[in-house]
């Protein structure tokens, strides 16, 4: 009695098509197929038949009528996470997308990209995102004033008037002073355009066509924590606006709470939300709903029957596409059928980037690669589905670079741990930071440096310096340190004229420390004794 939904044709109708058709056949006409009688034929709605010949089967065909399950909340950004400014400071809900302040106290916005002024409740339950209100009264000289603060929001589609809807979020307590237990309250209004209530500190119900539709206490027996709550709302008239928060008792003290997630669905729409069937990647993934003994159920693919799937769990899945299931509720006769369910295997992709030395090879999907380029290869992932990894291979070849230097008479050029310091052409086998072989060919050749070992300082303008003479090398920076015998610093700069804070330094023995950097950055140190004469 439940495949096909249709109406019977009322007699009007058979008078028109039937009762010609049947005379055709008295009259000796015989059997013949027509449009007419095609258009008698009925579509049954779960046979995977194209029934009345019109092109279209089972659910896809306007015949066949059933209320949609609608699976969305009614809330909109319910867990706050989709925002137009990143908060740094409280009082800003005015960021949030969707929600607005639907009075005059100032709800907060929380998010992790900025302002999070409770870290004890964070992480927060789902996303980034969270609100914070107070609830409860100042009192001062001039007696008390109610201070409360509600948040609103417009529904993605209304509430229907007595229709059962089931509301779950997450409240956040801080400790026992601050968040002591809440008689949370749900406002609701025909209209959008009555948010926000008021500019004031006063309670929604206090103004025209705005309904408390239920309250319900709420606390934990641990602080600070987050706690899942549902209630139960049935509204009395059409419901398109929202305002949450405490109820509109005064209360001593301000107190404040935290929402999360916050999930408003018909309850019937519950009949259709999908079990956790984990990953579509698993090749026992499987939709199901929760059963119900008075359902009667049929499942669809593209909006065509599935012969035998009439249980509340598939028992395959049919590749992917768009699933949906129809509930005919024994007891009263109501059809539903779910939203799709869209069963999709993702083909997950990353990219990576590798280099190798010249005659080597890399291993990749199978096989094994020696030139540079980008290649493609689909691997198997842990759970199950296609990786598409995209390779970009480059190939470093062996360099071969060539070095000049100079060194000094008794110094050394060091390059790749190795030690140079014989004139000449050396060749340098390194590995380069790629890992890479490099071929280094180094000529060394002696600088044309000269250093005395004696000076004296005496106003001859004979030898009267102590400096490096190295006027055709490729010496940039020359920088010189002198210490007497017992380690003390006597100069520090390019060249000594034989003093020490301004007064003559004494004959004798003195060490120097030269630290010369050439053109292309190389660095000798060189240390020996001097002799000062007077």
């Amino acid at each position: 009695m439940y495949s096909n939904l249709k109406e019977k044709p009322d007699l009007n109708f058979v008078v028109r098509r039937v009762l010609p058709l049947l005379l055709m056949l008295l009259l000796g006409f015989g059997t013949i197929r027509t449009a007419e009688t095609n258009f008698l034929m009925e579509e049954v709605c779960d046979n995977a038949l194209d029934d009345d010949d019109d092109g279209l089967i089972d659910i896809n065909d306007p015949d066949c009528q059933c209320e949609i399950a609608r699976l969305e909340s009614l809330v909109p950004n319910p867990s706050f996470e989709d925002y137009n400014c990143c908060p740094d400071d409280h009082s800003q809900m005015n960021c949030v997308r969707g929600w607005q302040q639907a009075s005059g106290a100032t709800t907060d916005y929380l998010n992790q990209c900025g302002y999070v002024s409770i870290p004890g409740l964070s992480p927060f339950p789902d996303g980034d995102g969270a609100v914070a209100f107070i609830a409860g009264s100042i009192s001062d000289a001039n007696g008390t004033e109610v201070h409360k603060e509600y948040a609103g929001v417009c529904l993605n589609f209304p509430m229907e008037k007595d229709v059962v809807y089931e509301f779950t979020f997450y409240i956040g307590f801080l400790d026992d002073t601050n968040s002591p237990p809440i008689n949370f309250t749900f406002f609701g209004s025909p209209s959008c355009s009555n948010l926000p209530f008021t500019s004031g500190f006063d309670c929604p119900t206090n103004y025209p066509d705005w309904y408390l539709l239920n309250s319900q206490v709420f606390s934990v027996n641990e602080t600070p924590s987050w706690k899942e709550v549902s209630m139960t709302i049935q509204p009395s008239v059409d419901i398109n606006a929202i305002v949450i928060g405490d109820d509109c008792h005064p209360k001593g003290a301000l107190n404040v709470y935290l929402l999360d997630n916050l999930i408003l669905k018909n309850e019937g729409s519950l009949d259709f939300e999908l079990m956790d069937a984990g990953s579509p990647c698993n090749p026992n993934f499987i939709f199901a709903v929760n059963e119900n003994p008075d359902f009667l159920y049929q499942w669809y693919k593209e909006g065509i029957a599935l012969p035998g799937e009439t249980f509340p769990q598939l028992s395959e899945m049919y590749g992917e596409g768009a699933y949906q299931v129809r509930i005919i509720n024994e007891n009263t006769g109501k059809c539903r059928i779910s939203e799709d369910y869209v069963f999709s295997i993702p083909v997950l992709e990353r990219r990576i980037f590798e280099t190798i030395c010249a005659g080597e090879g890399y291993l990749f999907g199978g096989d094994f690669l020696e030139e540079a380029g980008l290649y493609e290869a689909l691997f198997s992932s842990v759970e199950g589905c296609d990786s598409l990894v995209k390779l970009d291979l480059k190939v470093q070849e062996n360099l071969v670079d060539t070095i000049y230097a100079q060194i000094i008479p008794g110094s050394s050029y060091e390059i790749g741990g190795q030690r140079f310091s014989t004139e000449g052409e050396h060749q340098v086998n390194i590995v380069n930071p790629m890992q890479c072989d490099s071929t280094i060919v180094l000529y060394v050749e002696f600088a044309n440096v000269y250093i005395p070992n004696v000076f004296s300082p005496n106003g001859d303008n004979i030898n009267d310096y102590f400096e490096v003479y190295a006027a055709t090398s490729n010496y940039q920076s020359i920088e010189m340190q002198v210490f007497d015998r017992w380690g003390n610093l006597m100069f520090e700069g390019e060249k000594w004229d034989g003093t020490h804070k301004n007064q003559a330094a004494g004959a004798g023995v003195y060490v120097y420390l030269l630290r010369l950097v050439s053109t292309d950055g190389h660095v000798t140190i060189l240390s020996n004794s001097l002799t000062l004469i007077r």
